[in-house]
């Protein structure tokens, strides 16, 4: 009988984990994404999608700081675009 063969899984972006599965608020993603680039971690990852990272992390720290009300939770919809 033959074995059928295992699809390797889908590689999931920095953008999806640190939207998506990592807990916090975006202040705190934010600080660990700049903690993590400065130490490297990110050595080999597309430049284009951590500029996208950064930026969107920074566009919703800068909402949560203009919005003192209950902020909106992180989706991925941003992702997408």
């Amino acid at each position: 009988m033959l074995r059928k063969r295992r699809e390797p899984k889908a590689r999931k972006s920095i953008a999806e984990v640190l939207l998506r599965d990592i807990q916090g608020t975006a202040a705190e993603k934010l600080a660990l994404f700049e903690k993590l680039k400065a130490r490297g971690g990110f050595a080999g990852e597309d430049r284009a999608e951590l500029l996208r990272v950064e930026r969107i992390l920074n566009l919703f720290t800068d909402k949560k700081r203009k919005k003192s009300a209950s902020p909106a939770p992180l989706t991925t919809s941003l992702l997408q675009s």
